[in-house]
């Protein structure tokens, strides 16, 4: 009873082009069947470097020993029109430049993977305002960022050795409710008055962050030096200009321009995987075919699971029914050694051809083609409830091409060898207020998982409804 409302009241979706709408006449019967499918591993190499955030640091994974290490570009947003107070009111220096006291950037940040007392070194470089990083290309995780540094001033503008846990404050500090944690980078005061009097020199350069990344400033690359057990995801780069001027009273106060590296500017992160070719040629074969009995989940820019589904067997002898249900379930094998990485919050069932232009178009998943899932800690699983959508997709666009091109089953599976192959990426994802999903990105994280499967079929469940006068 409880099988027939699921099939009754439940959204049960095919091709709407051969499917009618049950009538009083109707009967409704329904079947289940159970299919095995296969996975693989497959290297994901380099993805578009969209993300809201940043990364520096290294670290080795314990469970794969891949060595993952990050650095970043960033620009900087000025907010539109921004001006400092008249010219009169501000300090100046005995030659008539504008006086700064300091300026610094900041790398603010609240979550970290690895060692927080593990020192770490990072580089600082001027990024170059004839080659200003385009918000019309998109970049990926193996872009060459120094290409982009200025070519005359190849030598870094500040250094900062750090930890992520700063022991230079209290601990009393560290734990209170307003604490942001940050890594400080002072810079040379003279860039500091540059910037002051240009602002008040030429404030059409402060007019947007266009004019500000051509004319005043275009940006840092923050290189990473040295150290390993530590990487840092920076939520937000900000630089601050400090100044001093007068108030209507004649008191000396102090002021701060400030300028943040936010998502409406361009950051851009560089990954490098070492160990990856390593830990391939140890799970598949050297046709790419598993030789283990599980697949891996690793990122960023990562290992991916690919997945064969099994649509033809789905839909022999059943062409004329509907898919109500398709499940998927993967299990995760438990490892004691992922202390460092942690496994994938969310899984993104994509075509392979799809991959690239799904992230560089900033899409989300319609339920349709393309399916996200979340990670189950109490079942210890990703589940993907209903495919049968994709299923029904897969399935009638390989007979349409088939007819529109004269070819055999054969010839169609030589054509489009991954026509009935699916990917599983790992992505953070953001809903809105009415938890409508808005955002599905690369999952940039330190994140490792074993699925079952490989050398291991797995099986989907799979409910039919045939519709009967």
């Amino acid at each position: 009873m409880g099988l027939c409302a699921v099939l009754l009241f439940a959204a049960c979706e095919d091709d709407t082009d051969t499917i009618g709408i049950a009538s009083e006449t109707d009967i409704i019967t329904s079947s289940v069947q159970t299919f095995t499918f296969n996975t693989r591993s497959v290297e994901l190499g380099p993805v578009a470097a969209n993300s809201t955030k940043c990364y520096i640091g290294r670290v080795t994974d314990p469970a794969t020993d891949i060595d993952v290490s990050a650095d970043f570009i960033a620009l900087f947003h000025t907010p539109e029109n921004y001006s400092l107070p008249e010219s009169d009111r501000i300090i100046k220096n005995t030659d008539g430049s504008i006086f700064c006291p300091n300026i610094e950037l900041r790398l603010y940040f609240k979550s970290y993977k690895g060692d927080g007392n593990n020192p770490m070194k990072l580089a600082v470089y001027e990024l170059d305002k004839d080659n200003v990083v385009r918000e019309d290309v998109t970049y990926y995780t193996n872009t060459n960022l120094f290409s982009f540094v200025n070519p005359q001033r190849l030598t870094p503008v500040a250094e900062k050795t750090f930890t992520a846990i700063d022991q230079t404050i209290s601990e009393e500090e560290r734990e209170s409710s307003d604490y942001y944690a940050c890594i400080r980078i002072p810079l040379d005061t003279s860039e500091g008055q540059r910037i002051l009097q240009l602002m008040v020199e030429h404030p059409e350069y402060f007019a947007d962050s266009y004019q500000f990344s051509h004319h005043v400033c275009p940006g840092y690359y923050f290189m990473l030096k040295s150290g390993n057990g530590t990487l840092i995801t920076i939520d937000v780069c900000v630089m601050n200009v400090n100044f001093q001027y007068k108030d209507t009273n004649g008191s000396t106060l102090d002021g701060v321009a400030r300028f943040s590296a936010t998502p409406e500017v361009i950051q851009s992160t560089r990954f490098e995987n070492k160990g990856i070719e390593q830990l391939m040629t140890s799970i598949n074969d050297g046709q790419g075919n598993p030789v283990k009995p599980y697949t891996y989940l690793t990122s960023p820019a990562g290992i991916v699971t690919e997945v064969t589904l099994p649509v033809d067997e789905i839909y022999q002898n059943h062409e004329n029914d509907s898919i109500s249900r398709a499940r998927m379930v993967l299990t995760r094998i438990n490892s004691e050694d992922t202390d460092i990485f942690s496994t994938p919050s969310s899984l993104l069932m994509i075509r392979p051809g799809k991959l690239t232009s799904f992230f560089e178009k900033r899409e989300v998943a319609d339920a349709i083609t393309t399916y996200v899932s979340d990670f189950s800690i109490i079942s210890n699983t990703f589940t993907f409830e209903n495919i049968n959508r994709l299923i029904s997709y897969l399935y009638h666009e390989k007979q349409s091409i088939m007819q529109r091109d004269g070819l055999t089953a054969e010839q169609y599976a030589a054509a489009y060898p991954d026509w009935n192959r699916v990917m599983l990426v790992p992505v953070v994802t953001a809903v809105n207020s009415s938890n409508i999903l808005t955002s599905v990105q690369h999952d940039f994280s330190l994140c490792s998982a074993r699925i079952v499967g490989g050398t291991k079929p797995l099986s989907m469940q799979v409910i039919y409804s045939t519709y009967k006068k």
